[in-house]
């Protein structure tokens, strides 16, 4: 939903990280004006830096992202699904001192119960008025939970996996 929200809000440039050419068609459908392949490579007409990055993946290539930050760019991980990155991922920002790049995390956890709520409630409330889309992978059985289990696992979900009882 990172991307639909970026969208609706106005964001002029989206830009996703994605593994696969695929997977940045079907971003591009939810509003992606342009897509990054998680190994950096990025086609013509994108951008040469944002001013933010989101990152919902992390894992070992989050560090070559803070080449792409203008000068007072900030970059936020918002989920490790991709692993944690490397210890020394800091050494890449610290090596652009000039750019006065950030970075930080963000945590629903830090977020008051009552208001993460009233953000769900808006965001059912969005979907309801056909603002946004929820992005069904696939449909599968309760009993089929480690199935679902893997395939998140492997990367090949692109949305979530809907386990119906």
């Amino acid at each position: 939903m990172t991307v639909q929200l970026a969208a609706r809000d106005g964001a002029s440039a989206v830009a996703v990280t994605t593994s696969s050419r695929e997977r940045g068609d079907q971003l591009r459908k939810l509003g992606a004006t342009h897509v990054l392949q998680r190994s950096g490579e990025a086609g013509e007409d994108t951008p040469a830096g944002y001013d933010v990055v989101i990152d919902v993946v992390a894992g070992p290539d989050l560090p070559s992202f803070f080449a792409r930050l203008n000068p007072n760019g900030r970059m936020v991980a918002v989920g490790v699904v991709g692993g944690y990155p490397p210890p020394d991922f800091a050494l890449r920002m610290f090596a652009m001192f000039q750019k006065s790049m950030s970075f930080a995390t963000f945590s629903t956890d830090t977020v008051p119960a009552a208001d993460r709520r009233a953000a769900i409630a808006g965001l059912f409330a969005a979907t309801g008025r056909g603002e946004l889309h929820s992005v069904v992978h696939e449909q599968l059985s309760l009993e089929q939970a480690a199935l679902a289990h893997q395939k998140l696992e492997d990367g090949e979900v692109f949305g979530r996996i809907v386990l119906v009882p």
